[in-house]
Order: C-alpha cells, then sequence, then structure tokens
C-alpha cells in the first residue's frame, strides 16, 4: 500500500543514478514566486518504476541481442522530474541562489564513490584481462567515465552504441551516467534563472521554469531529429540530443497536482502505461531510433503510471491498481540496488566475454553475469553506497574535499597512467628497411614452398608458420597499432575533411626522399583509405627507385565533380584532374570501393573521375 500523505515513507524516491536529493523546505508565504511549487514527496510508484527500468535494461544487455529497452529514457526522465522539483523549491525558498556547495557536496557523496569504485575495479581488471592493444583506450575512457565526460570519449573515438562482444568498451554505459552528470551541472542554473526572472516579473516560478524547459524540449527535440539524419551513432550518445528526454521529466514534475486522473481512469492508464514500459523494448528498435520521436513510447509509460497514482494519496490503492504492483518489496528492492547494479553488470558481462572467448553472452553465461553483478551491487550499496550517503552530518567542505580528490586525483593519475604508455611511432614507414626474413609479415602463414608463388596454403595446415616470427617478434609492436598512421599525416600537406571551400585547392606531399632520376612517378590520391597505403608503396618506390607523391583531402575520395561550385569535396575533384595533367604521374592509386555496415558499393562518379585520370595521361589502380 501506498503510506498515506500524513506518514511519508522513510525512504526517499531516490535518482537513476542513486542520488536521493534531501530537498530544501518551500517557502509557504503567499507570495507569486512561491505559487504551485511541485510537491515534496515520497512517490513510491516512481521508485518501483526504476527497479523495473534498471531491471530491463541488465535483461536486455544479457539477453536481448542488442536491443534497448528503453529503461535509460525512463532513467533521464526520472532525473528531469526528481531534479527539477528539488532544484526549483530550493531556489524559490531562498528567493534566487541555491546552495551550490551544499548540492555539490550532495552529489559528491551519493554517486561518487560507488562509481569510482567500478571505475578503478574494471581499469584494473581490463589490464590483466584485455588484450594489451586495448589499454590505451581503457585508460582513457576509465577517465573519461571518472570525469562524466565518456559520452564525448564513445563519440570522439568512433564507438558507437553496440550490443555487448569482445569489441565493446567496459566503460561503454557510463555514456548515460555522463549525460547525468553533465545535467546536473546546467540545470540548476536554468532553476536559478527562472526564479530571479518570475521575482522581477512578479509571477510564479513555476511559470517561467515551464516556459524554459518547454524551449529546452523544442530545441534539443529538434536537434535530436536533425543528428538521427546525420549520425545516428552520435544522436544516440550526446547530451544535446538526450536533453529534451530530462526536460520531458522536468515539465511533468511541473505539473504537480495537475497531473492526476480521475479515479476511474487511473486503474486503466497505469496498466497501460506499465505495459508501454515493459513492450518498448519488443516492439522498438530502441538503438536505431531513440532519442528521436519514438522515444515518447517509454516516457508516455512512465506519465501514465505517475498521473494513474493521483497526486492526494488518500485511502491508498485498490488491488486492481498498478501503483500496488511497483510499491511492492520486489520491485522496490531491485530499485534500491538499481545504480550499484546498473555499475557493475556492463564490466562484468564484457569480461566474461573475454575471458571465454565468446562472441555473445548464451542464457548460461547471462546468468552466471547477473548472480555474480548482483552480488557486487549488494555489497557495493551496502558498504560503498549506503555509508557515503549517511555522512549528511558532516560539514560540506569535507564531501566537497573528498570528491576533488576522487576526480583530480583519479583524473590525474589515469593521465599519467596515458602519458607514460604513450608509445614511440617509429620515424617512416615502421618496416621500411628491415630484414625480410626476420619479419615475414603476411608470409608467417604461408609454407615454404609457398612464399614463392602459387596457392595460399591453410595456415593451420601442417608445415604452416615454420617462419622464425617467434625468435623476432612483431613489427610494428601490437601496442603501437592504435596510434600508427601514415607518416605524411605529419607533414603538414594533408587538406582537412571541411566543406569549407577554401580547402578545394590540391595540395601535394611531395617524396621527402625522392630518386635522383626516377623511373615511375606514383601518386596516391583521394582519402585516407587511399592514403593508408603510403608506407606499402614506400617500400616498393625504395626498391624499384620510384617517386611517391600523395594528394589527399580527407573524406574526399575520387568522385563525381557536379556541384562544384558549393561542394569543396567536388572542386577538390575539379582541380585534381588538372594536377594530374600538371605533374603526369605514371600511376595514380586510389580507393576503388566503399565499405558501410551494410554493403560495399563504387562512389557515384568515381569511373567518371578515373576515366578523365587516363585521358590526363595517368594509369589508374
Amino acid at each position: 500500500m501506498i503510506p498515506p500523505a500524513q506518514h511519508p515513507s522513510p525512504r526517499r524516491a531516490e535518482h537513476p543514478s542513486g542520488d536521493a536529493p534531501e530537498p530544501a523546505p518551500s517557502r509557504s508565504s503567499d507570495s507569486p514566486l512561491a505559487q504551485g511549487l511541485p510537491p515534496s514527496r515520497y512517490r513510491p510508484e516512481l521508485h518501483g518504476v526504476r527497479g523495473l527500468s534498471i531491471l530491463g535494461v541488465v535483461l536486455f544487455h544479457l539477453f536481448g541481442d542488442g536491443r534497448v529497452s528503453g529503461g535509460i529514457d525512463i532513467f533521464l526522465a526520472i532525473t528531469g522530474f526528481l531534479f527539477t522539483g528539488m532544484l526549483l523549491r530550493e531556489s524559490a525558498s531562498r528567493g534566487g541562489p541555491v546552495d551550490v556547495g551544499r548540492y555539490l557536496a550532495r552529489l559528491a557523496r551519493r554517486i561518487l564513490p560507488p562509481a569510482a569504485l567500478v571505475v578503478a575495479a574494471t581499469a584494473a581488471a581490463g589490464l590483466v584481462i584485455l588484450p594489451e592493444t586495448q589499454h590505451r583506450q581503457l585508460l582513457a575512457e576509465a577517465r573519461a567515465s571518472l570525469l562524466y565526460v565518456e559520452n564525448h570519449e564513445l563519440i570522439a573515438s568512433q564507438l558507437a552504441y553496440e550490443a555487448a562482444g569482445p569489441q565493446s568498451s567496459p566503460f561503454q554505459h557510463f555514456w548515460s551516467l555522463s549525460v547525468q552528470g553533465q545535467f546536473y551541472l546546467i540545470w540548476p542554473v536554468l532553476a536559478v534563472l527562472s526564479v530571479l526572472i518570475a521575482r522581477r516579473l512578479g509571477r510564479p516560478a513555476v511559470h517561467v521554469m515551464a516556459v524554459g524547459i518547454a524551449l529546452v524540449v523544442a530545441l534539443s527535440f529538434g536537434w535530436a531529429l536533425h543528428m538521427h539524419a546525420t549520425s545516428q551513432a552520435e544522436a544516440y550518445l550526446m547530451t544535446s540530443t538526450r536533453l529534451w528526454e530530462l526536460a520531458f521529466g522536468g515539465l511533468v514534475a511541473l505539473l504537480g497536482t495537475r497531473l492526476s486522473l480521475p479515479r476511474v481512469l487511473r486503474a486503466p492508464a497505469g496498466w497501460l502505461g506499465l505495459v508501454l514500459i515493459l513492450a518498448c523494448g519488443f516492439v522498438l528498435d530502441g538503438a536505431a531510433l531513440f532519442p528521436g520521436p519514438w522515444a515518447l513510447w517509454p516516457l508516455l509509460g512512465l506519465t501514465l503510471v505517475l498521473a494513474s497514482a493521483g497526486h492526494d494519496q488518500a485511502g491508498g490503492d485498490g488491488p486492481t491498481r498498478v501503483g500496488s504492483l511497483l510499491s511492492s518489496r520486489p520491485p522496490s528492492l531491485v530499485a534500491d540496488h538499481a545504480y550499484c547494479l546498473y555499475l557493475w553488470h556492463w564490466p562484468v558481462l564484457i569480461m566474461t566475454l573475454e575471458l571465454l572467448d565468446l562472441q555473445a553472452a548464451g542464457a548460461a553465461e547471462g546468468a552466471v553475469v547477473l548472480a555474480i553483478s548482483a552480488v557486487l551491487a549488494w555489497a557495493t550499496r551496502r558498504w560503498v553506497e549506503l555509508p557515503a550517503a549517511r555522512l549528511g552530518h558532516l560539514p560540506v567542505r569535507i564531501p566537497l574535499a573528498a570528491g576533488g580528490v576522487v576526480l583530480v586525483g583519479g583524473g590525474a593519475a589515469l593521465t599519467v597512467a596515458l602519458v607514460l604508455t604513450q608509445p614511440q611511432l617509429p620515424v617512416g614507414s615502421s618496416t621500411a628497411g628491415v630484414d625480410a626474413e626476420a619479419f615475414p609479415g603476411a608470409r608467417v602463414t604461408a609454407t615454404e614452398g609457398a612464399t614463392s608463388g602459387g596457392e595460399t596454403p591453410d595456415p593451420q595446415a601442417d608445415g604452416a608458420g615454420d617462419l622464425p616470427v617467434a625468435e623476432a617478434g612483431f613489427l610494428p609492436a601490437p601496442t603501437l597499432l592504435a596510434d600508427d598512421e601514415p607518416a605524411y599525416y605529419g607533414w603538414d600537406c594533408r587538406q582537412p575533411p571541411s566543406e569549407d571551400m577554401a580547402t578545394a585547392e590540391v595540395t601535394v606531399c611531395e617524396d621527402p626522399d625522392p630518386p635522383a632520376s626516377p623511373t615511375r612517378t606514383i601518386m596516391i590520391a583521394g582519402g585516407s583509405h587511399a592514403g593508408q597505403w603510403q608506407h606499402a608503396w614506400r617500400i616498393m618506390a625504395d626498391a624499384h627507385e620510384w617517386e611517391l607523391i600523395i594528394a589527399d583531402k580527407s573524406g574526399c575520395r575520387l568522385q563525381s565533380i557536379e556541384d562544384a561550385d558549393v561542394d569543396s569535396c567536388a572542386a577538390w575533384n575539379r582541380n585534381f584532374i588538372d594536377v594530374v595533367a600538371d605533374r603526369a604521374p605514371d600511376l595514380v592509386v586510389t580507393a576503388g570501393t566503399v565499405m558501410d555496415r551494410e554493403e560495399e558499393f563504387v562512389e557515384p562518379g568515381s569511373p567518371d573521375q578515373w576515366r578523365r585520370i587516363v585521358e590526363a595521361g595517368s594509369e589508374v589502380l
């Protein structure tokens, strides 16, 4: 049963990341500023939805084959719901500013200790379990997760949200916590500005903040639509595209007592909301659709559940009301441990897949991961989260200082580790001039008789792999591979992937050590997919007295010259033919096809551009 209003539950409705903000007392005066403020009361159905949603997130991660449950979208809305009400009440009661020190200290107590523990444990386990080639990215993401910018790190590293697999980041799930962490810094500003403007206008603060939040919803929702069409992988992770979901929860909070349905409609509305929440991951492909308009599906479910509870709570729930289910012990127990369960389940899953050399978790592996995560969540809540949360009696400076030490100290330590592990890349080609017998390269997979030609043997067959790679090791070293790049990247002649028409002029990377009398001139052209072959051609050029030059506008392949007056890549391609005619290379080497996630194809206009190169007197490879 939902406790009556005069006997509130001792538990507070917790924030999705585990924070339970103690609301500042609301101003009880009759001034317009305080009129209609969201009430401060425990919402057991909100706590239950939180538990149900986090369980959905975990189960879909373990058994959903990459599908998204919609639970994260509900978490973001709950964050906006709780923090909008709490911040507006405090700001209105103080006539404007909030107690920033108290606010940050509360966050430091409630959310930072479990997160820092999981970041440290995941980084340590990753250094032991994951391949050495992933260690630098692991440390970079550990730092980003600790500092609540993991979503930006994933975007910068071009790591899209994906199903769990051996290549997935063990910190991938921190993207949503980073969005929430950035929201914590933005939303107090909006609340304070709303109260200050309301004071000046003599209006209720709720009205002004509702207008501000509505603008945030409109702008962020429009941006989400744009980014969905431009880059869905980035749209999924960006704070700016997710902000409308947080703001949606804020609007629901500002409805306050008006968010209620007639008693006859509460039961069907509540059950409909629960069905929408539970069915979301089965019906919608959230990874491809969220945070676009379809994200309203789970948010509407949350709103119906909240509206079905009514606002007076008088008389309790009837046996058919969804609130009685959501207020029961199982959802509440999961909700109590939701933050820690969310923190642990993903790194445990990724490490398990790596240890067992699996591409995905089966039913048995998923059950084991769930059990381990549940135990870790229980232990972390009991011995880390709750003890830290109970330190509210300490002076504000103590949790602030402790949080600063964790963030600054941890970030600095991880930065030092990244600097110390920065590979020293070789100058020029990493394989030029080496002993081909000591470093046979791909020939290590061949039998002795196949090294001079003929069919490529099965690398697992008897006699394969007899070359002395064990004694020589690998070149380049595996730790260099993630940072290795063509030498011409450092020559200040590579053109950026810009739409600026000023980048349409073709610049040529000259051969730094050309032969006195080159027997041939080879030009690599057409974007980084062609430029990545520089080192291979450098070795051949050294052997055959060739001159090797490069023309690279990054991201711009040899393609159509239509729209050359307005498109920088088309203009670059038009100018490129003049450069070919002027330099007269014997051969132009370029990328032939493009590979996206679904198919391989030839860039429109590429064959016409290849034909123009031949007509200018050069051959094309």
